[in-house]
C-alpha cells in the first residue's frame, strides 16, 4: 500500500489511501487488512507531520476501530471475556 515512499503529511496519507481502498464489494478480510495498514501509515506519519500529529493519531485510532468492527461482525465472540 505504501508505494515508493512513506507519506510525510496528513494530506499525502489521505491521497494515498484514496487510491489504495479496496472495492466496495471486497471481502471483509481485505477491508480489515486495508484498515490496519492505514492505521500503521497514519501512525508513522504522525511522527513526522508534527503540525497534524494529533489529528493523524486520531485517524490511526479510527482505522483500528473500523478493522475491529468488521472483525466483530464476522465473529461476535471476539470481545467476550473468557
Amino acid at each position: 500500500m505504501r508505494g515508493d515512499r512513506q507519506p510525510r503529511t496528513l494530506a499525502e496519507v489521505h491521497e494515498m489511501l484514496i487510491h489504495a481502498r479496496p472495492a466496495r464489494d471486497a471481502e471483509p478480510s481485505e477491508w480489515i487488512t486495508f484498515h490496519r495498514s492505514s492505521a500503521d501509515v497514519y501512525a508513522q506519519t504522525a511522527k513526522v507531520d508534527v503540525r497534524h500529529r494529533h489529528e493523524t493519531t486520531q485517524y490511526a485510532g479510527m482505522e483500528i476501530r473500523r478493522a475491529r468492527e468488521i472483525e466483530h461482525r464476522l465473529d461476535p465472540t471476539l470481545d467476550e471475556d473468557s
